[in-house]
């Protein structure tokens, strides 16, 4: 799969709706095996995206899902078409006006193996049905997703799906441990428990990610993701944030997390890390491209194992057990520095993981009374 006009490959940020969804001009790379309509990646993800989600032809999952498709998320696991398609009628009918505005697309060529695309989305949404959480609560909150998929022949197989869960709880007025205690009545794929068991042995022993691809990605962008994981995350030195932030770089995080400039970024990482102090990551995936002629964004998913250490009293019962995370952040960077972080990972999801871990550990199966 050779890529033709890469510089002229779609930008989301540059484009209003409309032209997204008629693009016009040749095509900017070859999709081999994909619909002739699309012009490239980012075209293709944006407008499957469009047609599924706010067009609400969810029928179409059949044609742009493969038959088994692997999805990962912190909260479960699926497998095949069909269950994406329930899941996707389930949260539209939780949430019905949801909108899914695509902030940015951060592809890369995998050659035969198809494409990489960490779609990150904003959505607004009403929550006026029952959800995952519980009961509808009329409220209205904004979210941030970041889908990674590999798309090949005009199909995805392949995908890992991050949501900042608590952020949304909080502007819907849903209590998380509430939404925890909830979800946590729903039994997990088996297929989830043994993926995170070995998620939590191979990021303990800094081994990497099992897919992996031989296509090329700028070795000095892939290099400063690393150095970025393994000094913040394992190293802990948030002295050297200069290394890796403008000095005014402004950061996204969970929860509804927002800071600008390096102390507030510090105190960011310091206050998440706290929860799991001898946290260990990895850098599973890296993608680039560039933003305009001065900036470059950078995809990384990553995963994150430790042991809790559990600051709020309502949460103490939880000290000591695993605490694993699946995460994905997006970079811009201007002059070597970043000057934009989004990062996404479900808070909600790593609750009900340690409320299932605390089960387990005592035997039990209803879910744990609430302190």
């Amino acid at each position: 799969m050779t890529d033709c006009l890469t510089n002229k490959v779609t930008q989301t940020y540059w484009k209003s709706l409309p032209e997204l969804l008629n693009p016009v001009g040749p095509n900017t790379q070859n999709l081999e095996g994909f619909d002739p309509e699309f012009i490239d990646i980012v075209d293709y993800i944006i407008r499957i995206t469009h047609r599924i989600w706010e067009q609400k032809d969810f029928g179409l999952c059949k044609k742009y899902y493969a038959d088994y498709c692997p999805v990962f998320t912190l909260g479960g696991y699926s497998d095949d078409v069909e269950t994406v398609i329930q899941n996707t009628l389930k949260t539209v009918a939780a949430f019905p006006d949801r909108s899914l505005i695509g902030d940015n697309v951060v592809w890369r060529d995998l050659g035969e193996d198809g494409y990489y695309s960490s779609h990150r989305i904003t959505s607004v949404m009403t929550n006026k049905g029952h959800s995952e959480f519980g009961s509808a609560t009329g409220q209205t909150g904004r979210v941030t997703t970041i889908a990674d998929c590999i798309c090949k022949d005009n199909k995805i197989v392949y995908e890992w799906l991050m949501r900042d869960n608590s952020f949304l709880l909080k502007q819907l007025g849903i209590d998380i441990h509430d939404a925890a205690k909830h979800m946590l009545k729903v039994a997990p794929h088996p297929v989830f428990l043994e993926w995170m068991e070995q998620e939590k042995i191979r990021v303990r022993a800094m081994q990497a990610s099992p897919h992996q691809w031989s296509s090329y990605v700028d070795a000095k962008w892939s290099s400063f993701a690393g150095n970025w994981i393994d000094t913040i995350f394992n190293q802990k030195q948030f002295s050297q944030l200069t290394q890796f932030y403008a000095l005014n770089a402004s950061v996204q995080w969970p929860g509804g997390r927002l800071s600008v400039g390096i102390p507030g970024i510090a105190g960011i990482f310091i206050q998440w890390l706290r929860g799991c102090p001898d946290a260990k990551a990895t850098c599973d995936h890296v993608g680039v491209v560039e933003f305009d002629d001065e900036t470059t964004d950078i995809a990384i998913r990553w995963s994150l194992t430790g042991t809790a250490s559990m600051n709020n009293p309502t949460y103490k019962l939880y000290e000591g057990l695993d605490y694993f995370v699946l995460g994905a952040s997006h970079l811009r960077v201007k002059n070597g520095l970043i000057i934009n972080e989004w990062t996404v990972f479900d808070e909600v999801a790593i609750l009900v993981n340690l409320m299932r871990e605390h089960q387990k550990k005592l035997g039990l199966r209803e879910e744990p009374k609430r302190d």
